[in-house]
């Protein structure tokens, strides 16, 4: 999908098949080796979840070290999918939001 195409979507309604991010509040004594089983408890619930033909994809993470947020990036069929997969996972989130990617001058 376009970037036109997602910013239209994005202010005409419901979410729809896209990009989603997840954020988390991390506590500041969370371990690294925490932060790979967290990790792995997302990819096992996303992986649940396509077994099922739910059209869902766990991307990947990025961990904002000073304000202890984890962004999670999703690629699903609905913002509902999406928190079905987050709230299996027992993995407590603050927000899911539709997000657009601006792909950079490096990237096609």
């Amino acid at each position: 999908m376009r970037e036109h195409d997602q910013i239209a979507g994005a202010a005409t309604g419901p979410a729809t098949a896209g990009l989603f991010i997840v954020e988390r509040r991390l506590p500041p004594e969370i371990s690294g080796r925490q932060m790979e089983v967290l990790q792995s408890a997302l990819a096992r619930a996303a992986g649940r979840f396509n077994g099922c033909s739910e059209g869902v994809h766990y991307l990947g993470s990025i961990f904002l070290t000073r304000s202890r947020r984890l962004l999670s990036l999703f690629w699903a069929d609905s913002l509902e999918t999406v928190r079905a997969v987050n709230e299996v996972s027992l993995i407590p989130f603050a927000s899911i939001e539709p997000a657009i990617e601006l792909s950079g001058p490096g990237r096609p």
